[in-house]
């Protein structure tokens, strides 16, 4: 075996043996690792070193091998050349224990140094951590009770804030139509009616007609009640009023009439009926009035149609039949006057004294 193989052998074995370097952690530092290396170095060339000087001075031994708790060499070792190597100054034995003895001394130190170094490093993490922390917990605080601040939006996309308004009772007074109004009066005047109070429902009616004229048939009966009560300026005053409103409703012009007529005037009355004549169906009486009124005023011919018409909707009737033939013989229609005489006196509705005036007619109109 080689020097240089038995230094490394030595070297591998003082490594495994030496609890400094053994105790070392893999993980230390660059300065530390260097330095242990450079130790080891140092400590196996001392060795090697005093190996050979041992070898030369033929050294015990026992003595090497307990200062540097290494085998003793063996036979081929011992058989090498002593004049292989030559040592000007040859190194002491007492300084390589001395330096092992320092190492060794150290370890316990470091032993204890890593350690300790490792608690105060714990120590100050822990320590780092725990102001870390309080700084974290203060900045929530601080987050806590500072208040966000709402983004700004541009001023186009604000909205105004609609004010929602309380609710709150609001009368308004009602704006009623004049019909309506006049429903009103008139329900009134029927609660006075009821009461007998005759004046006041009237009343109430004219109030009525006042704010719609075109109640016919209230201003009719408003009419027939002044007129009853002796009033006839003021019913004749309504019935004006109405037929210049309804030409077409024909009770007012007869209504009108026959007050004329009561008053002694036949003139006015023919006049009021022959102002708006309506449809013979449904207005006899209009008609009756009219046709006689006609013929008393010699109005023969207009006399005649109306008689005429009045028998489209009665022809059984015999007074109607001797009038029209009273119109055609006032106008010398022999022929249908003597026609129009013996179809009257066929009927059952004629007096003696009307058949008595017929009967004479005939024979004066056979003697013509």
């Amino acid at each position: 075996m080689s020097i240089i193989n038995k230094m490394h052998q030595d070297f591998e074995k003082a490594r495994h043996d030496s609890p400094v370097l053994s105790a070392v952690a893999a993980k230390k530092t660059t300065q530390k690792t260097l330095l242990f290396v450079f130790i080891a170095i140092l400590s196996a060339s001392a060795l090697g070193l005093s190996y050979l000087i041992l070898t030369q001075e033929k050294v015990p031994e026992s003595r090497l091998a307990k200062a540097a708790e290494l085998p003793a060499p063996t036979a081929d070792s011992a058989a090498a050349p002593q004049t292989a190597v030559t040592v000007k100054q040859p190194l002491k034995p007492p300084a390589v224990i001395e330096v092992k003895q320092s190492v060794l001394q150290k370890q316990p130190e470091q032993r204890k140094k890593a350690p300790a170094a490792a608690d105060r490093q714990a120590a100050d993490k822990k320590k780092s951590d725990k102001q870390l922390k309080a700084k974290v917990t203060t900045l929530e605080t601080a987050a806590e009770t500072v208040p966000v601040k709402a983004k700004s939006k541009p001023a186009v996309e604000k909205k105004v804030p609609q004010v929602k308004k309380t609710p709150h009772l609001e009368i308004k007074k009602a704006q009623l139509t004049n019909s309506q109004l006049a429903q009103i009066h008139l329900k009134a005047a029927e609660k006075a009616k009821l009461k007998g109070d005759l004046d006041g429902a009237a009343a109430k009616r004219i109030r009525a007609l006042n704010l719609q004229p075109d109640l016919n048939e209230v201003r009719k009966s408003a009419a027939l009640y002044y007129y009853g009560q002796g009033e006839t300026d003021k019913a004749v005053r309504l019935l004006k009023k109405g037929a210049q409103v309804s030409p077409d409703y024909p009770d007012f012009n007869l209504m009108l009439s026959r007050i004329a007529l009561k008053s002694g005037d036949e003139h006015r009355a023919y006049l009021y009926l022959q102002q708006h004549p309506p449809k013979v169906e449904g207005n006899l009486d209009y008609y009756v009035s009219y046709a006689i009124l006609a013929q008393k005023f010699n109005k023969f011919e207009q006399s005649e149609g109306l008689f005429q018409s009045l028998l489209s909707q009665r022809p059984d009737n015999g007074r109607w039949r001797m009038s029209l033939a009273i119109a055609q013989d006032k106008q010398g229609k022999t022929e249908l006057a003597v026609s129009s005489y013996k179809s009257a006196l066929l009927q059952t509705d004629l007096s003696s004294k009307a058949k008595a005036y017929i009967n004479q007619r005939l024979i004066y109109l056979a003697e013509k």
